[in-house]
């Protein structure tokens, strides 16, 4: 058992009442610093040994449940060396299932995964009894921005742990993650140079643009501004963490991005900018919205362990990344026109005409039943369409709009 290992101390963070610096060095550690590792034993899952494995943050912060990176292991059967990558999970996880799911596909393909811990999140999570409890993304400005640092900085740790065990080959290392995780990964790539392959599932860049205005996280806006930044000084203490600020080149075969066409939360804008940050990768689209890409888990972990293959094994013949994977596209929203007049839809696109999933055959449930709908996209959020009762109503078709998210 490869314990205890000693690999470098903790950083003591700064906690500066500004955001945070562009200086290059920004994300640097003293990687010749030692800690101590922890290993517990977990089992088996996909074929891999699962350990817990915990090692201090590179960054000291108040809160001492932070303080400590807890990761999880899965090495594949044999001897190795292994090529392995460090596994970034979304935010505000209810659980490991997501990125355990990752790192089951990089175990099949014979490679290992760290899957880590983020700042404040699971067992990292913390309690302010003076305030709002920290997290890792949130309205408070320097805080967010210190969260975000660690956890680049812890996943460069856990490149450092899986590079000094003897079953690891500190040649072949690679990063990936989902949504949250995603972004991050591709940041982790830009600054760190041993990154040779890196998986973003729902992933993007240009991350601030996309808080500021995104579904989930435009709420944080008020306070940000409330605390004295306006939006260019928010944006400048941002750029560190988008992944195309940093200058160094990748090679765009070493990325795979599978990403949402009808994203609301990570936009297809921000994806097309980490692919642009990645050398110009292609992006693997699927016909879905950000959460709905959950329920295309197996086809994307399929490629995902085709692609690690290719990367780390030389298997190319056997990996050809699609423009756009088998998805399930959900739409909900309120229907108007129509038999209904008005009312709340949900609409599933049974028959695409097009790769795009802008042309379908929709099978829809609104108060008043089942129906059919010829439907055809306006953008992302309307779609036009002629409706067919099944078992009520009149059958002659009639117009409708949905405006609608998809899932």
């Amino acid at each position: 058992m490869f314990a205890a290992v000693c690999l470098f101390s903790s950083l003591s963070a700064v906690h500066a009442q500004t955001p945070a610096s562009e200086d290059a060095a920004y994300f640097d550690y003293d990687a010749q610093a030692r800690f101590d590792v922890t290993e517990t034993p977990m089992g088996m899952q996909d074929g891999a040994t699962v350990t817990r494995i915990t090692y201090p943050s590179p960054v000291v912060t108040p809160y001492a449940e932070n303080n400590t990176v807890t990761a999880y292991l899965f090495l594949p059967a044999g001897a190795g060396p292994h090529p392995a990558m460090v596994v970034l999970h979304e935010w505000n996880p209810r659980s490991t299932r997501a990125g355990f799911g990752l790192a089951g596909a990089a175990a099949r393909a014979n490679v290992a995964a760290l899957v880590m811990v983020e700042p404040y999140s699971l067992n990292r999570r913390a309690h302010n009894p003076k305030g709002d409890d920290p997290a890792i993304l949130s309205g408070n400005l320097p805080e967010m921005v210190g969260a975000l640092r660690q956890a680049v900085l812890d996943a460069r740790r856990g490149l450092d742990y899986l590079s000094r065990r003897p079953d690891i080959d500190p040649k072949r290392l690679g990063v990936g993650g989902i949504s949250l995780g995603g972004v991050l990964s591709g940041l982790v790539t830009k600054v760190d140079p041993r990154v040779q392959a890196t998986v973003t599932l729902v992933g993007g860049a240009d991350f601030a643009r996309g808080f500021w205005v995104g579904l989930l996280t435009r709420k944080y806006r008020g306070r940000i501004l409330r605390d004295g930044y306006d939006y260019p000084a928010y944006l400048r203490a941002m750029t560190p963490f988008d992944a195309g600020h940093w200058p160094r080149p990748i090679d765009p075969s070493n990325a795979l991005m599978i990403d949402g066409r009808y994203d609301l939360v990570i936009l297809p804008q921000g994806a097309r900018a980490l692919s642009q940050a990645l050398g110009d990768t292609k992006i693997v689209w699927l016909n879905s919205g950000h959460y709905g890409a959950s329920l295309s888990a197996k086809p994307a972990g399929n490629l995902a362990t085709r692609f690690l293959r290719a990367r780390f094994f030389g298997e190319q013949a056997a990996y050809h990344p699609p423009d756009t994977l088998p998805s399930k596209t959900i739409k909900l929203g309120v229907l108007l026109g129509g038999h209904e007049g008005l009312s709340p839809a949900a609409a599933y696109q049974v028959i695409n005409f097009d790769r795009a999933g802008r042309y379908s055959v929709d099978g829809q449930l609104t108060l008043h039943g089942l129906s059919a709908g010829l439907s055809a996209r306006l953008n992302q959020t309307l779609s036009l369409g002629l409706e067919f009762p099944l078992f009520h109503g009149d059958v002659k078709p009639k117009p409708y709009l949905l405006a609608h998210i998809v899932l």
